[in-house]
């Protein structure tokens, strides 16, 4: 964290006489104890130096907010299909909201962290309405995290007709939530592979734009799992084309932990629960 302190003072020397302290006032201090070397030096070429210790206690870091709950379909209830046309078999400890718990008491240990997992194999978005008002009445949760719609890109219509109705659902979710004073991830979708049973591939990129311009007018907090993919399903897509491998769910879990990181962290300071 910074540290203030003030100006060395010098006597004597021959004028004019320059101070330079390292580290130097008002820079990051690390946890701990750190020496300041303050060193003197007048117009003779003359130097002298003298020395005196910072100590900066270790301050956990905290969340200003600790209940979590992961809304969304198999991409977040954790499915995998490690067998081409195979039974889906569950994550368990693999899916990203798993993952991201783990993540979380690593960083902010102490804090009791909460990340319910409320994803349902199949749903789509646009029929998730009712569930979805049922889950924030029964969790109370102060934050949503947000990634749905994959299966409303399966089925009957065209391209544009799946992009719309998946974004309008999406769209839905997130003020349902904002309008409880509830903070909101949404998550871009990531790239579907090949393999997708009739999902609409090309739907993807189109519809993540839709919803990083819906994130920023609403006020919600975007996690682009798709740039954090770097847009292309090899090597973190399944061989089904829509559920991740592990290493897919977990890149999910840190992009969510980053935003999670960046938004929500206490600045030193500020008292957390």
């Amino acid at each position: 964290m910074p540290v203030a302190y003030g100006a060395a003072t010098t006597a004597g020397g021959a004028a004019p006489v320059t101070v330079a302290c390292a580290p130097a006032a008002g820079s990051p201090f690390p946890s701990g104890a750190t020496t300041v070397t303050c060193t003197a030096s007048d117009n003779a070429g003359r130097q002298a130096s003298c020395t005196f210790g910072v100590t900066v206690a270790n301050i956990p870091l905290r969340l200003q907010k600790t209940r979590f709950m992961a809304f969304g379909d198999s991409l977040t209830e954790g499915k995998l299909r490690p067998f081409g046309a195979g039974v889906l078999f569950d994550a368990g400890p693999h899916s990203y909201p798993s993952t991201l718990r783990r993540l979380l008491i690593e960083r902010y240990a102490g804090q009791d962290l909460t990340v319910d997992n409320e994803g349902v194999g199949g749903e789509r978005a646009d029929a998730s309405f009712d569930r979805f008002l049922g889950e924030i009445a029964t969790k109370r949760p102060e934050v949503v995290l947000l990634m749905h719609g994959v299966n409303d890109l399966i089925g009957d219509g065209g391209e544009d007709v799946k992009i719309l109705r998946t974004a309008d659902a999406i769209d839905e979710l997130t003020e349902i939530a904002l309008d409880r004073g509830i903070s909101t991830f949404v998550a871009t979708l990531p790239p579907l592979g090949p393999g997708g049973k009739a999902s609409c591939q090309e739907c993807v990129a189109p519809l993540n734009e839709r919803i990083r311009s819906s994130a920023a007018a609403r006020g919600a907090v975007l996690v682009d799992v798709y740039e954090a993919w770097g847009g292309k399903p090899d090597p973190l897509m399944g061989p089904d084309g829509i559920h991740p491998t592990e290493a897919g769910y977990e890149a999910i879990a840190k992009a969510f932990f980053e935003a999670i990181q960046r938004t929500l962290e206490a600045p030193p300071g500020v008292r957390a629960r």
